[in-house]
């Protein structure tokens, strides 16, 4: 009588054991499929990549030039003789007149960028209907590329090392750039007179021009 309840509570713990196994089982189960079928997604570097703004250009970087009254009106003068005499010879060609102050002696060719702005005063003083000077950093430069028309580039004038050992004389180093189509290097000599300094004499020291405009 005892046998038939004992086998009755065998089979229900036993199919009770098998549902609750079978449940963890088929957890792991569908626990492992997800881990497989859904893998964490690699992050997509692609759009960011596509998006990422260009490196910027190199800037000019700004040179440390002596300062003082006398050399400021040495520099106005060789810059008026620069433009008002068109040492380049692009004065018609020209889009823009810059103006910049160097140390450079611009005996050779160089490929320096240390460079600086007159004052503003300078500028304006200069600056003519027919040449309207501004400060170098307000002017654009660009490549010399293949095909590139000769008209409409900007034109560079600096001035550079100063020599004032001689006392009322001097010798002003200067040099134009035409954007990369032609450039060359200058010495000026100045002497001190009851009007200020004025220019007695200048000599080319080098000139270059691209083969490639």
């Amino acid at each position: 009588m005892l046998v038939r309840p004992i086998v009755r509570w065998h089979c229900l713990i036993t199919a009770a054991a098998g549902i609750s196994l079978g449940s963890v089982t088929l957890s792991a189960q569908s626990a492992g499929k997800a881990k497989i079928l859904t893998p964490p997604k690699p992050v997509d570097t692609t759009a960011a990549k596509a998006s990422a703004p260009p490196a910027a250009a190199a800037a000019i970087r700004p040179a440390m030039v002596p300062q003082s009254p006398v050399l400021d009106s040495i520099r106005e003068v060789v810059f008026h003789n620069l433009l008002d005499k068109d040492r380049a010879g692009f004065s018609t060609l020209a889009s823009a007149f810059c103006l910049s102050l160097s140390t450079d002696d611009f005996k050779k060719a160089s490929t320096s960028q240390d460079r600086a702005d007159p004052t503003e005063g300078m500028v304006r003083r200069l600056a003519t209907p027919r040449t309207p000077a501004r400060r170098a950093s307000t002017c654009t430069f660009t490549p010399n590329a293949r095909g590139r028309s000769v008209a409409g580039r900007a034109l560079l004038y600096s001035v550079g090392a100063i020599d004032l050992s001689a006392g009322d004389r001097a010798e002003a180093a200067a040099g134009y750039n035409y954007d990369g189509y032609s450039s060359a290097g200058y010495t000026f000599s100045v002497e001190r007179s009851d009007s200020g300094w004025v220019v007695k004499q200048w000599r080319m020291e080098w000139t270059s021009k691209s083969a490639t405009p």
